[in-house]
């Protein structure tokens, strides 16, 4: 991997988003004397909506500098900025600039990561030099001045921290503990603490040394952001593990990031093509995803991960299981079961959600945060998107490929076999028996301008899916399941017009123009439902001849491409990814070169936020889609189950490592080939 550099940066220009799964950030071109944090399980109340969103963090590496008396932050004007540059390969961010106060000069460069192996922890080192004698003053601060919330307490301890504070978000939702401690080298320096008493609403260090040409001066900082769903005292667990990553020291914290990144490398998928653009969005969308989950994650991950506070308000969608949850299955196994723990864990709240609506078993909520019940806003949708509910079966259909993927017996009994015989519970009390066979009536599908349907096909699709796995996953643990999940498994109604024979959107669906949305064909894949060959056919040929109304879209773009090789129809293929990846995730969200990859996403504020479904997206069409890899309980070198068809002018997907039952394994989909191969590594 190559870094990516920034040379015109410009103020309006969106801000880096550095992240690890836990805390995330965004720094701009000037990354002092702070930048904004977010932190995964910290929720506020939105002043605008009044519910429950991502509530913002303090930032925990703040930091200024002062020349001759005069402090950056009260003259912002005298910086100039010479250089950004984001190193993929390890997530590390270094900003070059220059603050010139009269005839002096202090050239200043920050490098910051937020470390994936101690997740809590965001690391800084400031270097600075001078080109004349002069006063320096370096800085390093907590301050949570202007935020939404409230300060529940603060200590400047003698030892260990410089500075620790609990923090209380809007309304008094949730907790967040804080510590930083910093280090200063530099002959001759003197250090200041404003240590007065709980009073004082910044903690700051100063360092004070009288500059000369030549040297170098360095302040190094820890800062340490610990969310109250982890601890019940998080500030004093947040001093504890500053003080670990101290004791380890800032070249060791460095080290073990970059050598975790390393690790993670080998599961990006190489495309074999003579375009260079491709693999650049791939190892972008594979960078930006993986900095937004990680082992330790303890709310899965929301559509804008942690890069923005107030679109979807941190909520988790079906977003995270369909699209971000499988590239990751098979390239970081222990992130994506973090996704997973996240829904074991809100099991109470998803049975209390059934309950309420008269059903049985568990249903997971459409859109899910802190405690796991329903936060969707009430204004969204007709019946505030609680009828969206093939989320349910998004969430079930993640744990069995989980199972697929690991072989973790353990797992499958302890925590996969509750979520599957819930949701499958849910199903048989969700259905309506009429002489059609078992509907599923009164719901809202993927394409949400269609609200209040019956018999919408992916729902349908899905839930005979998870009822087979429900199944497999019973008799793979001895038990006997009830006798209606079979039955209602091979009865339920799809919506098949009998002179077509294509799989229609939902009962008495007709086109009337404008966008067609294909939600059908996600039943085909990534959920692998295998009608009638006929229907099947039917189907894909019907989506692929509305394609025109679709393209430019990027959500479904990336699956569309899929859908268009399986039929053989290569050009269409690429036309996807050209319209609906290239024109729209090469839209600069952080205006790099274009080796950046730029993926952001087109939904109001594309150049603020990361929205990481349509990356994700991306790279599950790469790596299960034209790879035709449809994992299942069998040998993962037999996954790779249709011939290989890739977009015109590719010649194929390689993937240097993932991972299936434990064993690392190399995938090689070339163009014309019967099917993947999956050989085992070593």
């Amino acid at each position: 991997m190559q870094s990516t550099k920034l040379t015109n940066y410009r103020p309006e220009n969106a801000p880096a988003y550095l992240a690890n799964g836990l805390v995330g950030l965004r720094i701009g071109g000037l990354p002092l004397p702070h930048g904004t944090a977010l932190v995964n399980g910290f929720f506020g109340v939105s002043p605008e909506k009044n519910t429950e969103e991502y509530a913002p963090a303090p930032y925990p590496v703040g930091a200024d500098i002062a020349l001759n008396g005069v402090w950056l932050s009260a003259r912002p004007e005298l910086a100039e900025f010479r250089g950004q540059e984001y190193d993929f390969s390890c997530g590390e961010l270094r900003s070059q600039f220059d603050f010139r106060v009269g005839e002096n000069i202090a050239h200043v460069e920050v490098l910051t990561f937020c470390s994936r192996t101690r997740p809590t922890l965001t690391c800084q080192e400031i270097t600075v030099t001078v080109d004349q004698p002069g006063k320096l003053i370096v800085q390093a601060h907590l301050d949570p001045r202007g935020l939404p919330g409230n300060l529940r307490y603060r200590t400047m301890p003698d030892r260990g921290s410089d500075g620790i504070l609990l923090w209380e978000s809007r309304n008094g939702l949730s907790t967040l503990g804080a510590a930083y401690h910093s280090d200063f080298q530099g002959e001759g320096a003197t250090r200041r603490r404003n240590d007065f008493g709980h009073e004082e609403d910044r903690q700051l260090t100063q360092y004070t040394v009288a500059a000369q040409p030549g040297r170098v001066y360095v302040l190094r900082q820890f800062g340490c952001l610990v969310p109250g769903c982890m601890h019940s005292e998080p500030h004093w667990q947040a001093s504890r593990l500053l003080g670990a990553g101290v004791w380890l020291g800032f070249e060791q914290v460095r080290a073990e990031n970059r050598a975790a990144w390393a690790e993670l490398w080998p599961g990006c998928p190489r495309i074999l093509c003579d375009d260079p653009r491709w693999q650049q969005i791939a190892n972008a969308a594979y960078f930006y995803l993986h900095s937004s989950i990680n082992a330790s994650t303890p709310c899965s991950i929301a559509p804008f991960g942690l890069s923005f506070r107030t679109s979807y308000s941190g909520h988790v969608f079906w977003d995270c299981e369909t699209f971000m949850f499988p590239p990751v299955l098979l390239s970081a196994p222990p992130a994506a079961r973090a996704m997973l723990d996240y829904r074991h864990r809100r099991i109470v709240a998803a049975r209390d959600n059934a309950a309420a609506q008269g059903y049985h078993g568990l249903q997971f909520p459409w859109q899910s945060g802190l405690s796991g019940s329903e936060v969707t806003p009430y204004y969204a949708g007709a019946a505030g998107g609680i009828t969206e509910q093939h989320v349910n079966l998004d969430v079930a259909f993640a744990f069995a490929q989980y199972v697929h993927a690991t072989g973790d017996d353990l797992f499958l009994k302890q925590s996969a076999w509750p979520v599957l015989e819930g949701v499958a519970e849910w199903v048989t009390s969700r259905v309506t028996k009429t002489a059609r066979g078992y509907e599923i009536r009164h719901v809202t599908g993927p394409d949400e301008e269609l609200d209040n349907v019956h018999n919408n096909s992916f729902t349908n699709m899905a839930a005979v899916v998870v009822l087979r796995e429900a199944l497999a996953c019973a008799a793979r643990l001895g038990y006997t399941p009830p006798a209606s999940w079979s039955t209602i498994a091979e009865g339920i109604f799809l919506p098949i017009d009998p002179a077509s024979r294509v799989m229609l959107k939902h009962d008495a669906y007709t086109y009337s123009g404008g966008m067609c949305v294909p939600e059908t064909l996600g039943g085909f894949f990534p959920y692998g439902y295998r009608p009638d060959p006929a229907v099947e056919q039917a189907t894909y040929r019907y989506h692929l001849d509305l394609a025109d109304t679709y393209l430019g879209m990027p959500m479904f773009s990336a699956l569309y491409s899929v859908w268009a090789a399986r039929m053989g129809e290569r050009e269409l293929a690429l036309r996807f990814f050209e319209e609906g990846i290239a024109a729209h995730l090469v839209e600069p969200y952080w205006q790099f070169n274009e080796s950046t990859a730029r993926i952001g996403g087109l939904y109001g504020d594309a150049v603020t936020t990361v929205f990481l479904t349509n990356p994700a997206g991306f790279l599950l069409s790469l790596m299960q889609g034209l790879t035709g890899l449809q994992l299942d309980g069998g040998d993962p070198q037999h996954w790779g189950k249709c011939p290989i068809v890739m977009p015109e002018g590719w010649n194929g997907i390689e993937i240097e490592r993932l991972w299936a039952r434990g064993e690392p394994m190399r995938v090689t989909a070339y163009h014309g080939d019967a099917s993947a191969q999956i050989v085992k590594i070593g």
